[in-house]
């Protein structure tokens, strides 16, 4: 696909409605000036799987992807322009003991009849055929680090609770 082409038909993947960023899936990125979707003009050439901020973002605001903040803004930044490491201070790294539960509610659904499956059924009622511990990221560069934490988990945590089957990652888009 050519510049032009990606000019002339932006594309954005946004993750959430809450988001401030949305990434460029356009191949080679998109250049300066494009127009995009709801009329914003992206102010600055954005690289194909990196951010462009969607509305104008205060010093110290929150970089939201996933509805989860990122990184804070270490300078204002208007809206449409690319969004990258050097003009953001990243959240410091949580230690792997103590991490947070999930606290969103899975919606009630409808019980099946008539079907059997082999799995289990959880404290909370829900139900499952394998317990998987899955880990993805916002970004791939940080793919080494998810590595090394992910084979941490499975020496020293996995043993200590036999109920979960793996520990597994997914990678994120490009560094930006």
């Amino acid at each position: 696909m050519s510049e032009t082409t990606s000019a002339a038909q932006p594309r954005l993947v946004r993750m959430h409605p809450a988001d401030n960023v949305a990434i460029v899936v356009n191949e080679g990125g998109l250049p300066a000036g494009t127009l995009l979707e709801g009329g914003l003009v992206l102010l600055d050439k954005v690289p194909q799987g990196h951010k462009v901020t969607l509305v104008a973002l205060a010093q110290g605001e929150a970089v939201r992807r996933y509805n989860v903040p990122i990184g804070y803004v270490l300078q204002d930044i208007a809206a449409g322009r690319w969004v990258h490491e050097r003009l953001l201070q990243m959240p410091a790294a949580r230690e792997l003991h103590g991490l947070p539960m999930a606290t969103v509610a899975a919606p009630v659904q409808a019980p099946l009849t008539g079907y059997t499956f082999e799995g289990y059924r959880n404290a909370d009622g829900s139900v499952g055929t394998r317990n998987i511990l899955a880990i993805t990221t916002t970004v791939q560069c940080v793919a080494g680090v998810v590595a090394q934490a992910v084979r941490r988990i499975k020496d020293e945590l996995l043993p200590l609770y036999p109920q979960v089957d793996d520990v597994v990652f997914g990678l994120g888009f490009s560094c930006s």
